[in-house]
Parts: structure tokens; C-alpha cells; sequence
């Protein structure tokens, strides 16, 4: 009778454990910025800033975020995958400084068009709609975040 209840309590306490961990993977936020950190020969380097909040009582396991940016849904640059776990202690956040290579300018004419691209060369004020995609997992739970922001030179 008392392994029934030992195992009980067990399973209960464990089903509950998960049960938070997965609210709270569900439960973070992410916020990017986006600037053009650099123009040279072979394409535009950009720089992603990447701040993910914890707003909940349990420290999260997240693995390091990779982040894709697109222009009407085809990629203009991506960030580099590195396979790290990092915790996010309870109510607080991790700030990430990304590097995100473009694809060379044959691509980014492709892309965006010769006007935006010859504007961005000549380092005209220019503002791009682009898109942002977050991918991460938190607790081994996959997390995607899409953000619609406008890049400007």
C-alpha cells in the first residue's frame, strides 16, 4: 500500500514539474532589432539584437537562437547555429548579439530589385518591410517567433 502512494505522489509531482516547464516555455517573450552593421564586397552584414524574457518562477534551459531574415518570404541572410544550452534564471532575460551574413549581391539583386540594392551600396536612406524568424527550443520544446519590422539605412 505505501509503494501505491509513494508512487503516487511521484507521478503527480512529476506530471505537475512538466506541466509547469511547458507553461513555461510557452509563457517567454523575444524581442529583435535589426540594423545593417555593415556594407562591403561580397554582400550587407547585418546585426540582430535579440533579448529574451523569462517572465516566470522557473529557470528555463533555452538552446542558442538562430535567426533568419526574410523579404516577402524568400531568405536574405541567416544567423550562425551554435549548439549551446543557456539557462534563463526566473524573472529575467538573456540579451544576444548576432551576426547575420546576407547572401552575396548577385541574390540580394534577385531579392530586393537593382534600385534598393544600388540605394543601399550608395548608403541611401532606404526602409526595408522585413521579416524576422526566431527559432530556439526552450526546455526541449521547439519555439518559432515571426516578427514584421521595418530595417532602415
Amino acid at each position: 500500500m505505501f509503494k501505491w502512494i509513494v508512487g503516487g505522489l511521484a507521478a503527480f509531482f512529476s506530471i505537475r514539474y512538466l506541466s509547469r516547464l511547458q507553461r513555461a516555455s510557452t509563457n517567454i517573450t523575444s524581442r529583435i532589432r535589426v540594423s545593417i552593421h555593415k556594407v562591403n564586397l561580397t554582400g550587407i552584414e547585418l546585426k540582430a539584437a535579440v533579448q529574451i524574457q523569462n517572465p516566470n518562477p522557473v529557470t528555463l534551459k533555452l538552446q542558442h537562437p538562430f535567426v533568419k531574415i526574410l523579404f516577402k518570404d524568400k531568405l536574405l541572410g541567416s544567423s550562425s547555429i551554435e549548439n549551446s544550452i543557456i539557462e534563463i534564471p526566473e524573472n529575467s532575460q538573456k540579451d544576444f548579439d548576432l551576426r547575420i551574413q546576407s547572401a552575396g549581391w548577385l541574390t540580394l539583386i534577385q531579392i530586393l530589385g537593382t534600385k534598393v540594392v544600388s540605394d543601399i551600396r550608395s548608403a541611401n536612406p532606404i526602409e526595408l518591410k522585413i521579416q524576422t524568424q526566431i527559432i530556439t527550443r526552450v526546455n526541449g520544446l521547439p519555439y518559432e517567433q515571426f516578427d514584421n519590422i521595418i530595417l532602415k539605412l
